[in-house]
């Protein structure tokens, strides 16, 4: 592979300290959202219901009349989600989105410490990649709408557990938001067994039932009902580029009257392939890298999980001498920078308040995504440790 020297342009103190202070500035902007006009996907009201034994996913199923919901925080995670988020409930609205906003803003700098510290960057870059998270579109609007996908990250960095069954217990945690769980899963399963996916999902499974048991309903009952309230609660027409919305979009199967569920299979049966084939990865972080771009490949996701390619960045920032590597993270920034630009230049021109992905945008990223995988699995690393998973 042809070698390209950035590092020397990089090295400059007055360009790390301009990147480092808008970093800040977009941190402390992504603050300010959560905690005047965003916070809508926080699970204060959910979590709220759940305190005073009134199922969530049933108020937000069967009730038109949703005003114990602030914005659009709909009950779209796992049983266990409420459980772990119990805590914000002794708290009024403002003091718990305060909390939350800044808990996540830590989670994301730790999240990008603990993956650039396993691939032994030097500080002062481990500033600047951190500093370049802080400033894209996905990491303003996670922090901004109080998503939980920084939290997902955290659970993420499991892989570098060298126990397995603790690494896999951690890793369950990141069930609670489903987009995540399928291609986890089979990894897993396919890297670690049987035991080790059973193991991995204890967390919602021990959340469901003390769920079903504090409200006194049947466990039975209670099972699919963060399905159904997620297929009823998810805004799939804000999805970037996925096989699934690709997919819909273009009306495949759509004469059948179980087209749905041919695309559930189909994703599931990607995701199973894909699963398979990235368990065979012993480096962590290369392992991390392409089960996130696998994930936002096959599943649909709205831009904010686009925070995911943080891991895909530090492994090719480590590789930056390589072409492969330069291509990469320009890819990655048009996906948190780009995005959003192309966009604003839509609503000037164009004079739209709100830009939905088009069928071809959706295509385009798609694309895109899958070039970034194939990528990323022929950059072998020779300065990265290979720990075995």
């Amino acid at each position: 592979m042809k070698k390209i020297n950035l590092l020397g342009f990089l090295k400059n103190k007055l360009i790390l300290f301009f990147i480092l202070s808008l970093g800040i500035l977009s941190a402390f902007y992504a603050l300010y959202i959560a905690n005047t006009y965003g916070s809508m996907d926080f699970q204060y009201s959910p979590t709220l219901l759940f305190k005073e034994k009134i199922n969530p996913y049933e108020y937000f199923l069967n009730n038109n009349n949703l005003n114990r919901i602030i914005g659009a925080q709909y009950p779209v995670y796992s049983h266990a989600t409420y459980i772990f988020f119990y805590f914000f409930s002794f708290f009024d609205y403002e003091t718990s989105r305060l909390i939350w906003s800044l808990i996540n803003l830590l989670i994301g700098t730790i999240v990008g410490m603990i993956m650039a510290s396993y691939c032994k960057i030097d500080k002062r870059y481990i500033l600047l990649i951190i500093s370049l998270f802080f400033l894209s579109t996905p990491f303003r609007n996670c922090i901004g709408n109080g998503q939980t996908s920084l939290l997902i990250m955290l659970c993420f960095c499991s892989v570098f557990i060298k126990h397995k069954y603790l690494r896999n217990f951690f890793y369950g945690f990141s069930y609670m938001k489903y987009s995540f769980m399928p291609l986890l899963a089979f990894a897993i399963f396919f890297k670690d067994g049987f035991k080790s996916l059973i193991i991995s999902g204890l967390f919602c499974t021990i959340g469901w039932i003390i769920f079903s048991i504090y409200l006194d309903q049947n466990i039975i009952t209670t099972i699919f009902q963060p399905l159904y309230a997620g297929l009823k609660g998810f805004d799939d027409t804000l999805t970037r580029g996925d096989l699934y919305s690709i997919l819909s979009n273009f009306n495949f199967f759509k004469a059948s009257k179980n087209h749905t569920y041919f695309l559930i299979l189909i994703v599931i049966l990607v995701s199973l392939f894909f699963g398979k084939k990235i368990s065979k990865i012993t480096d962590p972080i290369l392992f991390l890298n392409l089960m996130c771009i696998s994930n936002l490949m096959i599943f649909g996701h709205l831009i904010y999980d686009y925070i995911v390619l943080l891991p895909t960045l530090i492994y090719n920032f480590k590789n930056l001498n390589f072409k492969r590597s330069i291509i990469s993270i320009l890819i990655i920034f048009y996906f948190w920078y780009g995005i959003r630009f192309i966009e604003y230049l839509k609503m000037i021109y164009f004079k739209q308040e709100v830009i939905v992905p088009s069928s071809i945008d959706l295509l385009i990223n798609f694309i895109m995504l899958i070039y970034l995988f194939l990528l990323n699995s022929k950059i072998q690393s020779p300065n990265l440790l290979k720990t075995s998973l």
